[in-house]
């Protein structure tokens, strides 16, 4: 999908090999900039500009271009036939992870409650780690 956009955001740069955000500072990208292949990360939309990847929460993005371009190139994607998939095998009745969204500014994080804890994902499961937690009564917040 491509975008136009109609006012200046700020993106978080990505690594062209991994994917992840770098530790620069966020980048301005400019009015009337040609954002190109769009795609949902969670609450984030990650696109490339200038053939550089980036990203940014979906809010800012949705804000600064027009909500007409996203409708109208919605349908084209969904036309396109999808390639034939392989069998699936079935999903084992039993327990699964819930995750759920950790509001954060620098990587997107999910946590899902276990036993003795929380398991917390960071940056689409690049990162993975136990908190302990045997009451499960950390909230999602840190300390300040």
């Amino acid at each position: 999908m491509k975008l136009e956009l109609n006012k200046s955001i700020e993106a978080k740069k990505l690594n062209k090999r991994t994917g992840n955000p770098t530790s620069d500072p966020e980048v301005p990208i400019p009015y009337g900039a040609i954002l190109e292949n769009v795609e949902p990360d969670r609450d984030m939309e990650r696109f490339t500009y200038l053939g550089e990847p980036y990203w940014c929460t979906h809010t800012l993005l949705a804000s600064a271009t027009d909500p007409q371009a996203w409708k109208a190139q919605q349908p084209a994607a969904a036309a396109s036939p999808a390639p034939a998939a392989a069998p699936r095998k079935p999903v084992p009745a039993g327990p699964k992870l819930q995750w759920t969204a950790v509001p954060s500014i620098q990587v997107a994080l999910l946590r899902a409650k276990v036993p003795g804890g929380w398991l917390v994902a960071a940056a689409s499961g690049a990162g993975l780690a136990f908190y302990p937690d045997p009451t499960h009564q950390w909230d999602g917040t840190s300390l300040e």
